[in-house]
């Protein structure tokens, strides 16, 4: 019996030599995070420093849902992009780990009688400092009661964030200048450009909320080098009169457009040659097997005018030598255009996030 014993004790021990040592000493791979949910300001960074166990750093990568509300970077940092909700996941190793980030602005502005919902998610809490300015609901709806400024204090667990709020008077009438143009009885939004002079103006956003056109932000902005009143292509001059806006496309990722935006490639370009079947449109190598020609916008070779644009529908029937490639886009360094109307990229990126289907940009001079 005991050389028997001693028989299948030799055996075990051969058997676990042969097993390799790191599958004996393995566990199971695990990622915590320090919170489900994170507060971030627009444009605010933050590094995730997840808890690893049984993953090794190099195995790490990170993921958003929504990278026009929140991007993340290879090495774990957060950096919000618009107000909003984006969940980031962080995998290695056959585990993973997820934190809900919750982007809010660093400031509100409203009008008298005016709402504005926060993104939120449950047990987030809102406290206003001074409610005879304003007040918040408990799911974060922020409403103007007197013109003056506060403050508005968000926390969740431990984070908090405070952002400043502006309350402004109502307008007299309840209706801002854009109810005056001929546009405002079909449309919803519109963005109004009043030429000044040489290649100045100034852009205005306009909505309509509750049977009433409200001013919501003005802005400088450049238009062609020769002025306004385009005809022909290449004349360097911004077209007047009542157009679509329509096309959201960039160099940089969607920031949260409510239509269909188009994020800029090498195969991408806007075509700019008459004879071409494509005039004035948005075109993708792969699709059509036609490369750019001189006369053609290859869109990613114009970082900074183009991080954020939307196509102006001047000449969309595509009519020979009327003019193409007529966009709103950022200002770039130039204090004019081609004949495209441009405005700071902050300024760029709302009208993105803001837009929606249906609405109008009217141009018109003095």
């Amino acid at each position: 019996m005991r050389a028997k014993r001693w028989m299948c004790l030799l055996m075990a021990m051969m058997i676990m030599a042969m097993v390799p040592a790191g599958a004996m000493a393995a566990t199971k791979a695990a990622i915590k995070l320090p919170a489900k949910v994170g507060l971030i300001f627009v444009e605010g960074k933050v590094q995730l420093k997840p808890k690893l166990k049984g993953v090794k750093t190099s195995d790490v990568t990170f993921t958003t849902s929504a990278e026009g509300v929140a991007t993340v970077s290879e090495k774990g940092v957060v950096k919000g992009v618009s107000q909003g909700k984006a969940t980031v996941t962080v995998s290695g190793g056959g585990a993973k780990a997820k934190c809900e980030f919750v982007v809010v602005p660093k400031g509100l502005s409203l009008e008298v009688g005016e709402k504005v919902q926060l993104p939120t998610v449950s047990k987030m809490k809102f406290k206003m400092k001074n409610e005879k300015i304003a007040k918040v609901s408990k799911e974060g709806a922020v409403k103007g009661v007197k013109a003056g400024k506060t403050k508005l204090l968000i926390t969740y667990g431990k984070q908090k964030r405070t952002l400043n709020v502006e309350v402004k008077k109502a307008s007299d009438n309840g209706d801002s200048k854009a109810a005056k143009l001929d546009a405002a009885a079909e449309a919803e939004q519109i963005v109004l450009v009043e030429y000044k002079s040489d290649s100045k103006a100034t852009l205005s956003v306009h909505e309509k909320r509750d049977g009433h056109w409200k001013q919501l932000f003005e802005t400088p902005a450049y238009v062609g080098k020769n002025g306004i009143d385009k005809t022909k292509e290449g004349d360097k001059r911004t077209p007047t009169g009542t157009f679509n806006l329509t096309t959201p496309f960039g160099i940089k990722a969607d920031p949260g457009a409510k239509m269909a935006y188009t994020k800029v490639t090498k195969y991408h370009y806007w075509c700019g040659s008459s004879d071409s079947d494509y005039y004035n449109k948005l075109v993708d190598y792969r699709d059509t097997k036609r490369k750019w020609t001189k006369n053609d916008e290859h869109l990613i070779d114009y970082k900074g005018y183009y991080n954020y644009a939307m196509f102006i529908d001047y000449n969309v029937e595509g009519v020979k030598g009327k003019g193409s490639c007529i966009f709103l886009h950022c200002k770039g360094k130039k204090k004019s255009t081609q004949g495209c109307v441009a405005v700071s990229e902050a300024s760029m990126k709302k009208i993105i996030q803001w837009a929606k289907p249906g609405v109008k940009i009217v141009i018109q001079g003095t």
